[in-house]
């Protein structure tokens, strides 16, 4: 059986093909954008000085006696005095539509019931919108237009008495309690048809009159160009429409507030082209959306081009609806910068989670939605939808196609539903990418997966489980290759191939991508692997297993870097002692006579490319921890790149050799230079990455830190030379591109990717420089990247070992180094990989 089901008919970049855009890391927006937002938005305080209606002629508890004119005179009352609370004690108060002004809270006392007529003639014809489309209606039952300093507060109940035989009818649905004979929006004067004709054709809003006939339902609360605007505690229940509905409101509380509606149409609170609003600890059961954010329809939404944006909601409990928070579909004025968390939302009557809904008759960018830590006992459809064809039959011009971005989901977790994420994008355009869910679990999903069709690009599902299996399909390609390697090698310890535990720099190299993998997408299961392998290798005493110091083998440092993340994860002593032991290896290792490392001790007076990314990152690093910014350490480090630079550069090529002999008497050395003969692409990529990961601990004002800024550069022009323009790859002998045997090879790209993606990211290197480092990535997927039938993906066609000298004679020709064998996944591809793989994820 498959572990995860995904029907795709039009994808672009199903995994990363296409290379990743994000604006903005979710983590960022919460850390600055969501507290900046909450700052914005404060709840408006009144007077004391109450005015109970009863002073004003209401009368309690009786049905022929309606008290909106009592009231509206202690609205107007206390507005003109300057403001206050208007008092409705306890008691049902029988009443009409009500209109609230400036500095006035409408009170409703606990006990107390704001009960409203079914007589459409107590709701005079007012402004407002009707499904995203402006119109004069029915006053809505508590209305404002226009004031400051508002609020519906206390813990009494507003009834907005709508049943199947009076407003819920007028839905025209027989399930509503709509007879033949029946007003209603769809019969008659088919009220909500001719609103739609006259939104698109551009008809003055004074003459778009409803009222009797027209069969268009009020909302229950209507705040209209409000500010400052606060409604807490109470009990919002039948609505002939939606509950609550904010319209060109900026700074809006709504707090601890408890709906219950059952009717059509019955959302229960939709902000419309609102800006600063805050949804907290408020309980939802309706009959349609719980919340749904909007920014007007189609012609209307357009014209008033006001998002909504900035919007928190937290804390609350959605039952039953359409759909938990909703964004659409009357959305053509666009919508940013939605904040959710905190949520719990169950019900066989929940149908979705999260959801957008739109379509191409409405435009508009949907953009920023950040949702984190919700949980879901069961809902009908979706964790997460997406709709861009809603209303497919509406009948309006379909040449505003709109646009979703930037949707990230964290920590989701469902218990019940028929799919994990469900997309309908369009099939002609790619309208939504940037897509993300991450560290979630849904389970009991029906149909084992996720429903994805149309052209979308840049999904990527990161720790998703779906009926307990990892999700493999559009995982990223970080995450993807380490879970492939965990598979493959279910012990750390036998990466690159290894029969037993051992200390080495491949297995350093990789694990420490691993680590950086754990930090981005905080899978604990990586990190479990990791810690097996160094709390094996490391032991007690803070010995290192098969490590000899004697041996002065610069390779045997790399893996310092990881011990030093580890350290810093968990602070255990014996890896401190490991990584001391390390530092004391290259305070003694053999020097040239200007004062380069040794490439080994049985190697001597040669620098090679490779032991520069072995050696001088760890070294920086560790001056910058353990040495408190060690001026000589940096000095030291410095030089290190600069002499080998000196030594290896071919000015005919703008490349670096692979090594240099300060003897020149090696079999491999220019008798007049000492340089090796040609540039191996993975020694070049070593001396790359090497430098690019030393500059984050160089400090700013270090003397010769320029200067390897402008070696970074001499690296990255010789690398972008060389870059092969059709497949975006490197050769294995970058020097002798052309020649026959020479192959593509994928170590070095993945280095030459992550170095330039890094370098570029760091402000090190320029825009160029990123562009290249992606096509170098998206050049890596298509050439190297290998999808096997277990659900593994593999990075084929890697050198797996090049050296000179030693024991096996290696001579540094040409066809020595494309003689060598060509293998899967080996860890000094498979960690670049991942960690370019990173850099395409971060940006």
């Amino acid at each position: 059986m498959k572990q995860f089901l995904t029907i795709i008919t039009f994808i672009i970049a199903p995994l990363f093909g296409g290379g990743w855009l994000f604006a903005n890391t979710s983590q960022e927006a919460w850390k600055t954008e969501y507290p900046s937002i909450e700052a914005n938005i404060k709840a408006p305080a009144f007077n004391k000085k109450e005015y109970n209606i009863v002073k004003f002629g209401a009368k309690p508890n009786d049905p022929k006696f309606l008290n909106s004119e009592a009231i509206n005179k202690a609205i107007d009352k206390c507005s003109a005095d300057g403001g206050g609370i208007v008092v409705i004690p306890a008691g049902v108060w029988h009443t009409g539509a009500i209109t609230l002004k400036s500095n006035v809270n409408l009170c409703v006392s606990e006990g107390a019931t704001l009960l409203f007529t079914t007589d459409t003639k107590q709701y005079p014809l007012a402004l407002t919108r009707w499904e995203g489309i402006d119109c004069y209606n029915y006053q809505p039952m508590i209305y404002a237009y226009g004031q400051t300093n508002i609020a519906i507060s206390g813990k009494g109940t507003i009834d907005g008495g709508a049943t199947r035989a009076d407003w819920w009818s007028m839905n025209g649905d027989p399930r509503y309690g709509w007879r033949e004979g029946m007003d209603s929006q769809k019969t008659g004067k088919k009220g909500r048809e001719l609103l739609l004709k006259w939104n698109e054709n551009n008809t003055p809003v004074e003459e778009r009159k409803m009222g009797d006939g027209y069969g268009m339902r009020p909302q229950l609360v209507n705040f209209y160009k409000c500010a400052n605007v606060l409604i807490e505690d109470v009990t919002l229940l039948r609505s002939p429409f939606w509950v609550i509905h904010p319209l060109l409101c900026e700074n809006l509380t709504v707090r601890r507030v408890h709906i219950q509606n059952d009717g059509p149409n019955g959302d229960g609170c939709d902000p419309e082209s609102c800006k600063n609003v805050l949804i907290e600890n408020c309980y939802f059961d309706t009959g349609d959306d719980c919340i749904a954010i909007k920014s007007g329809r189609n012609n209307d939404g357009r014209r008033w081009n006001i998002p909504s944006e900035n919007i928190i909601v937290r804390n609350c409990y959605m039952k039953n609806g359409h759909g938990g928070v909703v964004v659409g579909s009357e959305i053509s004025g666009g919508y940013k910068n939605l904040f959710v968390e905190n949520c719990k939302m169950d019900s066989p009557e929940l149908e979705r989670v999260i959801r957008i809904k739109t379509n191409n008759c409405r435009g508009g960018i949907i953009e920023n939605i950040h949702v984190r830590n919700i949980e879901v006992g069961e809902c009908k459809e979706a964790v997460l939808r997406i709709e861009m064809t809603y209303e497919p039959n509406e009948k309006c011009r379909r040449d505003f196609p709109p646009v979703v971005r930037n949707i990230y989901l964290e920590n989701i977790t469902s218990k019940k539903s028929k799919y994990g994420v469900m997309i309908t994008a369009a099939d002609d355009d790619t309208n939504v990418y940037n897509i993300e869910v991450k560290n979630s679990s849904f389970q009991g999903v029906e149909k084992n997966g996720n429903y994805i069709t149309g052209k979308i690009k840049n999904i990527r599902f990161a720790n998703l489980y779906i009926n307990k299996q990892l999700a493999t399909d559009h995982q990223p390609w970080s995450q993807a290759m380490v879970m492939s390697e965990m598979k493959r090698t279910p012990r750390a310890w036998m990466l690159d191939f290894s029969n037993t535990p051992k200390w080495g720099y491949t297995i350093g190299l990789e694990l420490e991508s691993f680590w950086q993998v754990y930090k981005q997408y905080d899978s604990k299961k990586i990190a479990g692997y990791v810690l097996s392998y160094t709390d094996t290798i490391v032991k007690k005493d803070g010995t290192i297993l098969s490590y000899k110091i004697s041996d002065y083998n610069i390779d045997q440092i790399n893996s310092g870097k990881l011990l030093l993340k580890v350290y810093d994860e968990t602070k255990q002593d014996k890896y401190l002692k490991a990584i001391h032991t390390l530092y004391s290896q290259l305070e003694n290792q053999p020097r040239t006579t200007e004062g380069g490392f040794w490439h080994k001790k049985v190697y001597p007076q040669q620098m090679w490319l490779d032991g520069l990314y072995m050696g001088s990152p760890f070294l920086a690093q560790y001056a910058a921890i353990q040495l408190n910014g060690s001026q000589s350490v940096f000095d030291d480090v410095a030089n290190q790149f600069l002499i080998v630079a000196r030594h290896t550069y071919d000015p005919n090529t703008g490349l670096y050799r692979h090594a240099w002999d300060e003897t020149k008497s090696q079999i491999w050395a220019d008798p007049v230079t000492g340089q090796s003969a040609h540039t191996w692409g993975r020694a070049q990529g070593w001396f790359f990455m090497a430098l690019v990961d030393a500059l984050d601990y160089i400090p700013e004002n270090h003397p010769q830190r320029n200067d390897l800024l402008k070696l970074l550069q001499t690296i990255a022009d010789g690398v972008i030379k060389t870059q092969q323009p059709d497949t975006g790859v490197w050769y294995q002998v970058m020097d002798q591109p052309q020649r026959k045997g020479n192959y593509l090879e994928a170590t070095c790209s993945s280095m030459f990717s992550y170095a330039l993606l890094k370098g570029a990211r760091k402000g090190y290197l320029g825009e160029a420089y990123k562009q290249a480092g992606e096509k170098a990535f998206n050049g890596i997927i298509t050439n190297f990247v290998q999808k096997n039938e277990d659900g593994t993906i593999s990075l084929t066609r890697c050198c797996a070992v090049a050296g000179l000298g030693g024991k096996q004679q290696r001579n540094g020709s040409f066809e020595y180094y494309i003689s060598e064998p060509i293998i899967d996944n080996d860890p000094k591809g498979v960690g670049p990989f991942i960690k370019a793989a990173l850099e395409m994820e971060r940006m």
